[in-house]
């Protein structure tokens, strides 16, 4: 993470100010380059500098002097990678039926990777990337009374929302779905397809087998009839008839649980589903409890604001640690709640106080 917002901070100053650097300003633009919750007595703003100077030595923007555009595009490109969530289009919305989510009022987020589900607070309550959705909808009127959309997963779940931009959401989802299939590069074969008599320029495969296209695009493999590809478990390459094969909404290679959920029957996807949620329970069971830390972000009051938001990097709550052992008097209470009543206000610091002579006592 250091070398990252250095990095930034060093990107940022090339476009500010050129490739050179004067120390003493850098110094002076630590505090808006750097969030505050960054910036702590171990991570001083000279570190920062030194930190900030040794990526602008290392950087191409610098060494290759490039154009103050490419260099904010970069910029971009990085953010995009590193913070989807913040490339998103947010629509609100209420879960109607489906799987159950731990609220049903959520913000719908569609980004170049896929659809979240987050709450007001910003945590990501379901996760669906393009690969693992096949097929959405959306209608009007009916039982719902109003725009409703559908998501239908690879597992074999269905989610329906209520909401007054299903349409636009469902339109949005079949756009990223139909682009990423046209630029994808990958397949999965649907049935077995061994070679009809040992052509040496056809490419067998077996039922799930992932199939690399190295000289077409899923758009080919979707208007033609036959493509030409690798096998990613036999490495060998060759033609093969496309109607063989499920092209996999994705530019980047498909997870194995996606591609081995694409040939399974129902039975089977519900019994690998079964045996991974078990898995998951197992890992929750033996995950860290509840911490003060955790509660203090829920209902303490906010620490100073930060230049990165939350969606960001999550649980970055700045640098004021709240819920940390102090001996230092409280000015303000520590409860949300009680930050807006003057007179339970003063009551808690002094409560605060008093503890603080009798446990010194």
């Amino acid at each position: 993470m250091e070398e990252e917002l250095a990095q930034l901070a060093s990107q940022q100053y090339y476009v500010d100010y050129g490739s050179e650097i004067l120390q003493d300003r850098l110094l002076s633009l630590v505090p808006s380059y750097i969030p505050d919750r960054e910036i702590t007595s171990t991570k001083t703003p000279e570190k920062w500098v030194q930190l900030i100077i040794t990526a602008h030595k290392k950087g191409l923007h610098t060494k290759r002097r490039l154009e103050k555009q490419k260099v904010k595009e970069d910029v971009v490109d990085l953010a995009r990678l590193k913070w989807p969530l913040l490339f998103s289009h947010f629509y609100e919305a209420f879960k109607f039926s489906g799987p159950s989510l731990p609220k049903n009022d959520v913000i719908v987020a569609v980004n170049w990777t896929g659809v979240y589900f987050v709450d007001e607070q910003e945590q990501v309550l379901l996760e669906l990337s393009f690969p693992e959705i096949t097929a959405v909808s959306s209608s009007r009127g009916g039982k719902l009374q109003g725009q409703s959309f559908t998501l239908a997963t690879i597992k074999g779940d269905e989610y329906t929302f209520t909401s007054n931009n299903a349409e636009d959401i469902r339109d949005l989802v079949v756009t990223f779905l139909e682009g990423l299939k046209k630029r994808s590069k990958y397949v999965v074969a649907l049935m077995d397809c061994p070679n009809p008599g040992a052509e040496p320029t056809f490419l067998s495969f077996s039922k799930g087998d992932l199939i690399l296209l190295d000289e077409h695009s899923g758009e080919h493999v979707m208007n033609s009839g036959w493509a030409h590809g690798v096998n990613d478990r036999t490495k060998q390459r060759g033609d093969f008839p496309v109607d063989c094969v499920y092209v996999v909404p994705t530019i980047t290679r498909p997870q194995y649980d996606i591609v081995a959920l694409v040939t399974m029957s129902p039975d089977q996807r519900r019994e690998s589903i079964n045996f991974s949620q078990l898995n998951l329970c197992d890992k929750e069971e033996k995950s860290k409890a509840y911490t003060l830390e955790e509660f203090s972000y829920d209902y303490f009051r906010p620490p100073p604001k930060s230049t990165l938001g939350r969606v960001m990097i999550s649980k970055a709550r700045g640098k004021e640690r709240l819920w940390s052992c102090s001996r230092e008097p409280l000015k303000q209470p520590l409860l949300k709640k009680v930050v807006a009543h003057e007179e339970l206000s003063q009551e808690a610091c002094l409560a605060f106080i008093d503890i603080l002579h009798r446990s010194s006592c």
